[in-house]
């Protein structure tokens, strides 16, 4: 399976959302302990090697290419049911708690049989300043993805695997991100635009004592994996 998913910590009350099941009948994709096996197998890859990171699944309908949202993906659970998407966002927002894997409800979905939900993962930073960062954190953010490789598939896997590279940073609307060398600034990405935009980064191909600083807070900063991992859910008999 694959998806975008944002942890939400047990005890957290989702803001309440909508499920739309009009014109089509929600069907059995998968099981909860199936899915939270992933991110338990995340957290318990060593502190050191996570520190800052975190999982994030990204999903979309297919083949018409939809946003996660207009698939209805909820938990069944026997207190109701239980939004796994956001309106305007193709995360997953996937709660862990120990008696959701006790129960174990079914994940439902609005899908037509012929359709699936294709979910990509990706390892979402979390830097210490809003706004910016140094390289020298940029290059421990991309070691660190490659120890957690390694932890999850091996040394052998993980010595056939290139290495992760580069950075995906999500910049809000009307920002400029601007880098600073030897102390001279330049003008790196300005997002002119009234929607946010993305631009990617190879650290290394900038001096060791570089800074990166946002105009505004980054919206989000992702390791860009050296292979794209993805997965699909499709529907399953009941």
């Amino acid at each position: 399976m694959t998806a975008a998913l944002v942890l939400a910590p047990a005890g957290v009350t989702q803001a309440a959302d909508t499920i739309d099941v009009v014109g089509a009948r929600s069907v059995l994709v998968q099981h909860y302990r199936k899915v939270a096996k992933l991110y338990r197998r995340f957290n318990a890859l060593p502190a050191e090697d996570r520190a800052n990171l975190s999982l994030h699944v990204v999903g979309r309908e297919q083949p018409d290419d939809k946003p996660l949202h207009s698939t209805g993906l909820h938990l069944q659970s026997q207190t109701g049911a239980i939004p796994l998407t956001r309106a305007g966002s193709d995360d997953m927002v996937f709660p862990l708690s120990d008696a959701l894997w006790e129960e174990n409800p079914p994940l439902m979905a609005t899908l037509a049989p012929d359709h699936y939900i294709r979910f990509i993962f990706q390892i979402a930073v979390s830097p210490p300043q809003a706004d910016g960062f140094t390289n020298a954190q940029a290059q421990h953010w991309l070691k660190q993805m490659d120890h957690c490789v390694e932890d999850i598939v091996g040394f052998v896997f993980a010595f056939l695997m290139p290495d992760a590279h580069k950075l995906t940073l999500t910049l809000a609307p009307r920002s400029t991100l601007t880098v600073t060398e030897a102390g001279q600034s330049r003008t790196v990405f300005d997002n002119t635009a009234t929607t946010p935009a993305e631009y990617t980064l190879r650290p290394q191909d900038y001096a060791a004592d570089a800074t990166f600083h946002s105009t505004q807070p980054l919206q989000q900063v992702l390791i860009k994996l050296p292979m794209q991992i993805h997965a699909d859910m499709k529907r399953k008999a009941a």
